[in-house]
């Protein structure tokens, strides 16, 4: 019986601790599982931060579009303008000019002039947006007889619609918004 013990009591000694390879085993593989998820992490991380840029410069570009197209909204004719710039005029029933303004960029500023005719006051470079990377104005006349837009029109003063394109960048983020104006009384 006693050899029986010893037999028992070697055995049962041996499996009671854990070796120094298997503690380092462990450690390792926990290593790797922790390196994984914190690259998971990581990457997680960039997303958001590149999803969240995204998503201000689709808001600012819209908001400048909206800005150009709700102050253009209204008036009676273009009176000058290219694919950066356009000047707009607005007219009293009279056909007198009541207030004209200009948008255009300068540097990567979109700015805008206005003059009031009734007050003499006169707005110079006002700054609607910052970090705009383009703007694009496209002229359009509707032909009836032939049932399509024409563009641009053969004279700037016919224009019936007005397409504002906007391109707003910073850093790796950017975002074009496009709207459209209809002038008063050409439609």
């Amino acid at each position: 019986m006693s050899r029986t013990y010893l037999v028992e009591r070697k055995y049962s000694s041996h499996r009671a601790g854990v070796t120094l390879v298997e503690l380092l085993v462990v450690l390792a593989v926990m290593g790797l599982v922790a390196a994984g998820i914190s690259s998971i992490l990581v990457t997680t991380w960039k997303s958001h931060d590149t999803i969240i840029g995204q998503n201000e410069m689709q808001k600012w570009a819209q908001r400048t579009v909206d800005a150009v197209v709700d102050d253009l909204r209204g008036y009676s004719e273009i009176q000058a303008g290219d694919a950066t710039q356009v000047t707009a005029v607005l007219k009293d029933e009279d056909e007198a000019v009541v207030r004209t303004t200009t948008f255009y960029l300068q540097g990567d500023e979109l700015l805008r002039d206005c003059y009031e005719s009734s007050t003499g006051q006169t707005i110079t470079g006002e700054c609607i947006c910052g970090d705009v990377s383009a703007l694009t104005f496209d002229y359009y006349q509707y032909l009836p007889a032939s049932n399509s837009w024409q563009s641009p029109p053969l004279d700037l003063a016919d224009t019936e619609s007005l397409r504002v394109s906007v391109t707003i960048a910073s850093g790796n983020n950017q975002a074009t918004e496009t709207s459209w104006v209809k002038f008063r009384n050409k439609i």
